[in-house]
This record gives C-alpha cells, structure tokens and sequence, in this order.
C-alpha cells in the first residue's frame, strides 16, 4: 500500500493513480484538504475518485504531521511533492516516492 499525499492525490491527471485505489491510502486530515480543494474548484470527479480511498483515522489533526505518523506506524512509504515533508520522512527512515517517475516505477 502507497500512503498519499494531498499534493500528489492533486496530480490524479498526470499520475492516474485511481486506477489502483485499492492500493492506495490516505489520512483523514489530508482527505479532508483533498475535499475541501475539490469542492473549491469544482472538481467532481475528483470528489467521486477520493471516495474510494481507505482513509486512516489518526490523532494528529495536521496533515503532514498525520503522514508521519501513519507511514512510521504502518510502515508505508509515502507518495509526495512537498519537500518539507520529504525531509522529515527521509529523516526518519521512511520511503518516498516524491517524482512522477517513482510514483509510476511503484505501480509496474
């Protein structure tokens, strides 16, 4: 299983992850950004597409800091373009997927 990212979920166009959402997860916080950009910008497809990822409940109510938490927990690597967040992955030995190259190298 492949934990996203709201900025990558943002990508569904370019990267067509819905086609495996059953390998996909998120976290309740970054489900409710991903709603909330799509309601925004009208975007029904993508309101449709999210549906079908398992949302993980976490205590932590900041997205990113929800990541972290379930990628440590669960050991999942983590699909992102947040370099911030990437640090903070890496840093704590956690993979990354953070170009479109190994988002699609993950999924061959």
């Amino acid at each position: 299983m492949l934990l996203i990212d709201t900025n990558a979920i943002l990508e569904y166009k370019k990267l067509k992850l819905f086609f495996r959402t059953r390998e996909l997860v998120i976290t309740e916080p970054c489900l409710l950004e991903v709603r909330k950009i799509a309601r925004e910008k009208k975007d029904h497809i993508l309101l449709e597409l999210i549906d079908k990822i398992k949302a993980i409940k976490t205590k932590e109510k900041n997205a990113d800091k929800s990541i972290l938490e379930v990628a440590k927990k669960y050991t999942l690597s983590v699909a992102t373009f947040d370099k911030l967040l990437i640090k903070k992955l890496k840093d704590r030995g956690i993979r990354v997927l953070s170009s479109k190259k190994d988002i699609f190298r993950e999924f061959s």
